[in-house]
């Protein structure tokens, strides 16, 4: 019996105003549900005898019957849940007016996110920030779809406008190059994380472009870009302003005189 039960009772009573035959028949449904705990309750010991051997063997009892498998399940899909909506508020309050975000929700344990893709480094900015390692074949002429993980969270994404803006990027692009999802004019000078600038060197056997570093031995070995970017990227390119031709003032003339053709 849960000892329990008394104190339970006199709770009910207490709160509901309950008779003591009503607040009774309520714990007891209560207890038979196993809603209620037994503060009181130990463990025990129940002997076993073996039919083979006949002897008897003591195996001690839990004071709190073992959680069901589906319980379990059910638990760890409630963890699930949680973590996608604590992702999703994260990214709400990071993702400020102006980053492209257009909406973040929950689908059960996933999150699912729109974004509006405007320049062509940001496509590849949200694959770093959410995570996505998988690009799903595209069946949208208007988006690009990506799949990935996010602190334990699944996560798919849909980037309105980025096979457009990649587009004029390419056309524009006098040497384009896409490695994990970003666009690269490798024409242009590379600055990465540390500020120092890299130059394309040549291509290697399997496609992969190589550069060089700025302010090195010019006999140093030429480095694979995918080894640059994932050392020390992302890379931004380098536009360097062209010298300013000198502009030759034209003489002065004093006020009122006349100017010969």
């Amino acid at each position: 019996m849960n000892k329990n039960i008394p104190h339970v009772i006199a709770t009910i009573r207490e709160v509901t105003g309950f008779t003591p035959d009503a607040a009774n028949a309520l714990a007891q449904a209560l207890n038979k549900a196993g809603l209620l705990a037994d503060r009181f309750a130990t463990a025990g010991i129940v002997l076993r005898k073996h039919s083979a051997t006949g002897t008897w063997t003591r195996q001690a009892t839990a004071a709190v019957r073992p959680v069901t498998e589906l319980e379990q399940q059910t638990a760890a899909w409630d963890a699930s849940c949680a973590r996608a909506t604590v992702l999703a508020e994260k990214i709400e309050r990071e993702c400020a007016e102006g980053t492209g975000l257009m909406s973040v929700r929950t689908d059960g344990d996933r999150l699912l996110v729109s974004v509006q893709v405007t320049e062509a480094g940001q496509w590849a900015s949200w694959r770093t920030y959410l995570g996505i390692t998988v690009d799903v074949p595209q069946t949208l002429p208007y988006a690009y779809c990506g799949e990935g993980h996010r602190d334990g969270v699944s996560v798919s994404v849909l980037a309105y406008d980025a096979p457009q803006v990649e587009a004029r990027f390419t056309a524009a692009a006098r040497m384009p190059y896409r490695h994990g999802g970003q666009l690269y004019d490798l024409a242009l000078p590379q600055r990465d994380s540390s500020g120092a600038v890299w130059d394309f060197h040549s291509t290697r056997t399997d496609g992969m472009p190589m550069l060089s570093m700025r302010g090195v031995d010019p006999s140093a070995a030429p480095v694979p870009l995918s080894n640059v970017v994932y050392h020390v990227g992302p890379l931004v390119a380098v536009r360097e302003q062209l010298p300013v031709p000198t502009v030759r003032e034209a003489p002065q003339v004093a006020a009122g005189a006349e100017v010969s053709a």
